[in-house]
């Protein structure tokens, strides 16, 4: 990502933050240790950057970096030797790489007398890294500040956490979000329905990968049709096909999530046949027209069915039994 790319990514995703930021600069305020937290995909690593690229920038223009300059794109790829950038090395960040950052900690800049550590998904720190991190933020050096970026505060130590500052930044707005996955080209079949289970951009796109989604947006919708119908061959899609795309407990309780939009949407369009707020804006018109002559309290049945089903799961019922067993209700109830 270019200087500019993380200037355009963070004025539009929090420029609450940016004017925020600018003026505790501007002011000489900045603390030592920062801990940015919100989902991922909401601008927290392109938030870390852009202060960097603001403390080293050559050529401010309103108080802004140009995002042109040489630090600006130094930093944006991470090439500056005083803007120090660590990832998980795996799953996670080791012992090592807080032991490179503690080295790095004590060193003076390079090319100035500020140094700047960015240190993405600090939750997956192990323990050992975690308490050895703790040192620095206890005794900081001058003109050296931190920031630790989590997509879930609660996977961090408190006593990280009570001797950081904490940023949480905004969700995206719905508007921004559907942007978001339209600029990843998801496919527009597919956006209305995962706009109503994440505002996570990232767990959208792993979602997509190897055409897992559609694969079972497609499997539930004929699931579901066969249900309504009776007909005995829903059976089969949960055995030959469901059970086959629900190979962890993830994918699991992300396909009972997709099965509880499906009743959410009956009931939605029982209320108000017109509606345009749909999850499934493609659905088989058979389907919604079977939808049509069913009860409300037979909509409202399901959809408590549902929802149990996932209680099932969440008590480590297999999750063949549990759609099984949600097969057989709802072959009842319609």
């Amino acid at each position: 990502m270019t200087a500019d790319d993380i200037k355009t990514v963070i004025f539009n995703k929090q420029p609450a933050l940016v004017q925020h930021f600018a003026k505790v600069i501007e002011n000489h305020e900045l603390a030592h240790a920062y801990l940015f937290a919100g989902e991922t995909g909401i601008g927290k690593d392109e938030l870390a950057t852009w202060i960097a690229m603001r403390l080293f920038c050559l050529n401010l223009q309103d108080g802004q970096p140009c995002g042109v300059c040489q630090e600006c794109r130094r930093i944006s790829t991470g090439q500056h030797p005083d803007v120090v950038m660590v990832k998980p090395d795996g799953q996670s960040i080791k012992v090592d790489q807080v032991r490179f950052l503690k080295a790095e900690f004590t060193k003076s800049a390079v090319e100035g007398n500020q140094k700047v550590f960015i240190i993405s998904d600090a939750d997956k720190m192990t323990a050992g890294a975690a308490n050895s991190l703790l040192k620095f933020i206890e005794e900081p050096s001058p003109n050296v500040t931190a920031f630790l970026l989590t997509a879930n505060k609660n996977l961090m130590l408190p006593t990280i956490i009570s001797r950081t500052e904490v940023v949480e930044l905004k969700p995206l707005s719905q508007d921004q979000f559907q942007t978001e996955l339209q600029s990843q080209n998801i496919a527009p079949s597919l956006i209305a329905m995962v706009m109503n289970l994440t505002n996570s951009v990232a767990e959208v796109e792993n979602w997509v990968k190897d055409d897992w989604l559609s694969q079972v947006q497609t499997a539930l919708s004929r699931w579901f049709l066969m249900s309504y119908q009776k007909d005995m061959r829903a059976f089969v899609e949960v055995q030959a096909k469901i059970v086959g795309l629900a190979k962890t407990k993830d994918n699991q309780q992300l396909i009972l999530d997709v099965v509880m939009l499906f009743c959410r949407e009956a009931l939605i369009l029982k209320v108000n046949p017109q509606s345009t707020r749909l999850s499934f804006p493609n659905q088989d018109p058979q389907i919604n027209a079977k939808l049509a002559t069913k009860s409300m309290s037979s909509l409202l049945l399901a959809t408590q069915k549902a929802l149990e089903a996932k209680n099932l799961l969440n008590r480590n019922v297999s999750f063949q039994n549990v759609m099984e067993a949600l097969t057989i209700r709802l072959c009842q109830i319609y």
